[in-house]
């Protein structure tokens, strides 16, 4: 073997030793600590988050493999050091609506439909969450029962697909109308 193949492998090993070491950090950060039970992460990740105080803290557990990686993109869109409120506000919603943009490519290619709801079903949750980060410390979300966090969360899911779906055959009516 060729050292340049060693250095690339090696290096290949540290990049891969990283990234896991940072997806164990955003694990525990997330509050789902080092688990080896599967079902831990199901209830956790897919169950328990309907029940979150709060529509924000519901995305923080919500499908944890998934949520890396948009934190990882929330993080770069942030950059390092002192971020205003305003910026971090800026960088969910765009966070939430390039995850959509990457959703609808998927779904286009599956589907072989040329349709895009889903942009506009998460730019809708992107400011949900927003809101529901400003209002949760006012409204002491953690105090109310957890049916009413359950309502909520589902609540705005479901509105937000309607809004989506909606403004994606708006898009269409007027661009078949041009």
């Amino acid at each position: 073997m060729s050292s340049d193949y060693l250095e690339l492998r090696r290096r290949c090993h540290l990049v891969y030793d990283e990234y896991v070491q940072n997806y164990k950090s955003y694990l525990h950060l997330r509050g789902f600590g080092i688990h080896h039970d599967d079902w831990f992460f199901v209830k956790r990740g897919f169950i328990e988050c309907w029940f979150a105080p709060g529509f924000h803290r519901f995305w923080q557990t919500w499908n944890p493999g998934i949520g890396y990686f948009t934190h990882r993109l929330y993080l770069w869109l942030i950059g390092i050091g002192y971020v205003g409120k305003r910026k971090r506000n800026l960088a969910i919603i765009l966070t939430f609506l390039i995850n959509g943009l990457i959703h609808n490519l998927v779904a286009m290619i599956i589907l072989r439909r040329c349709s895009f709801p889903l942009p506009f079903t998460f730019f809708a949750m992107g400011l949900f969450t927003v809101i529901a980060s400003a209002l949760g410390e006012k409204l002491h979300f953690v105090r109310w029962p957890r049916i009413f966090h359950f309502v909520v969360n589902a609540g705005l899911i479901i509105f937000a697909f309607n809004f989506g779906f909606r403004m994606d055959d708006l898009l269409h009516r007027i661009l078949f109308h041009i």
